[in-house]
């Protein structure tokens, strides 16, 4: 099923998290779900000088999330992990592309792989959620698990 990307949009900026770090659908559906970061100036820099890697990590979190709720699905993050693989700098476009891999009753499973502007392959990261119920978009207060 195909979602009104304005409509998972409202519902991802439901969570202040996500709307303080400035995520961005652009495409939710079940065959993937892809956020955008735009990394403007050096704000997100660590000492090295190269976005900080939280800043991948909480953006797999809410992107993978997101895939799950396209599912119907409202889940708490059981497991994540990243492997960073390239540096990301100031002044690029981060792009996430997350794909549920197993839609389980009690658990899902989700991957989550990351790009730059130059579609340079950034990091990977991998999640199980744990199933909490039902998720309907336009209801509730959008913290379904994030």
């Amino acid at each position: 099923m195909q979602y009104d990307i304005k409509t998972v949009e409202r519902e991802v900026h439901k969570n202040p998290f996500d709307t303080y770090m400035d995520f961005h659908v652009r495409k939710a559906d079940e065959m993937s779900t892809i956020f955008v970061f735009h990394n403007n100036g050096n704000t997100w820099d660590n000492p090295n000088g190269t976005l900080y890697g939280g800043v991948l990590y909480s953006m797999a979190d809410s992107t993978m999330e997101t895939a799950c709720a396209i599912y119907g699905k409202a889940v708490l993050t059981l497991d994540l992990a990243m492997n960073y693989l390239r540096p990301a700098f100031a002044d690029t476009t981060i792009t996430a592309e997350a794909k549920v891999i197993h839609n389980g009753r009690t658990t899902m499973v989700a991957l989550c792989d990351f790009y730059d502007d130059d579609g340079r392959y950034l990091a990977h990261g991998k999640g199980t959620f744990f199933v909490t119920g039902q998720y309907t978009f336009g209801q509730g207060d959008g913290t379904n698990g994030h």
